[in-house]
């Protein structure tokens, strides 16, 4: 697809041209994005390999590991092994992001409902949806923090 694109601007340059020169160079130009083109592709799938040479070195590392670790225990228990939990979002955090979701949306809407130029109107009107949102619920996540914490 991208060659066919590419193709484009040399037939519209030789459909317009009588000169071998500008056909020529628009063509040498074309082959040189495209070459440009598979030199970035082949260089992207050259990445994606040795990430995943590394991910499943990294995968067999830890079943190395829990291998071992199972060996030193004897019984066959993983009663050595620990569960790491993930960090939970703060309420305000999460107010303000509820908060700001809503206040785009209706931000939006409502600017569109009003505005003459319903466009403009959205952009607006959600610009200070979302600030608005963000505020407001910023500071109800704050109260449930503050709840929380006289727990």
């Amino acid at each position: 697809m991208k060659k066919i694109i590419l193709l484009l601007p040399l037939l519209a340059i030789v459909a317009c041209s009588d000169s071998k020169k500008v056909a020529e160079d628009a063509k040498q130009t074309v082959l040189d994005s495209i070459n440009t083109a598979n030199y970035a592709s082949q260089l992207r799938q050259r990445t994606i390999d040795s990430m995943s040479a590394v991910n499943d070195k990294s995968r067999n590392s830890h079943i190395n590991n829990a291998k071992n670790s199972t060996a030193q225990n004897g019984n066959g228990d993983n009663s050595s092994t620990s569960t790491v939990e993930k960090k939970k979002m703060n309420n305000k955090t999460k107010g303000a992001l509820i908060g700001a979701g809503a206040g785009i949306v209706a931000g939006a809407v409502t600017g569109a409902a009003v505005s003459k130029d319903k466009t403009k109107g959205a952009v607006v009107g959600g610009i200070i949806g979302g600030a608005v949102g963000t505020g407001v619920g910023y500071g109800v996540g704050s109260k449930a923090d503050n709840k929380d914490s006289k727990k």
